[in-house]
């Protein structure tokens, strides 16, 4: 008999004690108001109930976030807490970024080009930013404890490969009258589709302060 074969099984069957399954499986997530509205560039994530998340790498490059044209590119980001953002400022002009956030409060001063040191966001929630000069400059960061996790499309959609196992399914957008929820409880066993709704503002606070859709200041 093949040892190697016995150590590779046994060395499964242990593993397939604590770890999730290895097989992938597709989840498609549609969010809209209560009158079908698709809302766009919202965060949906998903939360492991019956294994442990992954922690983010140390390794892990900076997610960037630039100011260019007084605008913050992009105006919506979601990224595990753990993970560091760099402010460059691309304009020839000073910017001060900074938030009072109760996920993130911190204090960049009056800079041009890169700042003076990247910050970490290490704990979930959402942090509003803007700039100390420019009022109409204002962003989002949707900081989550989960690796599974996208923005929506302009048709409200998203798609993801999660492991099979149970989950949290939540979401935030911009429109939201109220902060995320615990969401709803999901198990994922193979590929699957879900609808979600969540009740919104009738008008859209990044347009009515910026004059700008959030879809054209999502890429420098």
């Amino acid at each position: 008999m093949n040892l190697n074969r016995i150590f590779l099984f046994c060395l499964a069957a242990i593993g397939g004690l604590w770890l999730p399954s290895a097989w992938a499986h597709t989840v498609s997530v549609t969010l809209t108001s209560p009158d079908g509205k698709p809302l766009d560039h919202s965060a949906v994530f998903f939360e492991p109930l019956s294994f442990k998340a992954k922690a983010v790498s140390k390794d892990l490059p900076a997610v960037v976030i630039a100011q260019k044209r007084q605008m913050f590119l992009p105006a919506v980001t979601v990224l595990q807490a753990g993970t560091r953002v760099e402010f460059p400022n691309l304009d020839t002009v000073r910017h001060h970024v900074y938030s009072f956030s109760e996920a993130k409060t911190f204090d960049i001063k009056l800079y041009l080009g890169r700042a003076p040191s990247s910050e970490l966001f290490d704990r979930s929630g959402v942090v509003a930013l803007g700039c100390n000069i420019h009022d109409t400059m204002i962003a989002w960061i949707v900081v989550v404890d989960t690796p599974y996790f996208a923005l929506t499309d302009k048709a409200g959609s998203v798609t993801l490969d999660l492991p099979a196992g149970d989950y949290h399914l939540k979401v935030w957008d911009r429109r939201q009258l109220d902060a995320p929820n615990d969401g709803q409880r999901i198990t994922v066993a193979g590929d699957q589709t879900f609808a979600v709704s969540t009740e919104v503002l009738d008008f859209d606070p990044y347009a009515d302060v910026t004059g700008q859709s959030v879809e054209d200041m999502q890429a420098p």
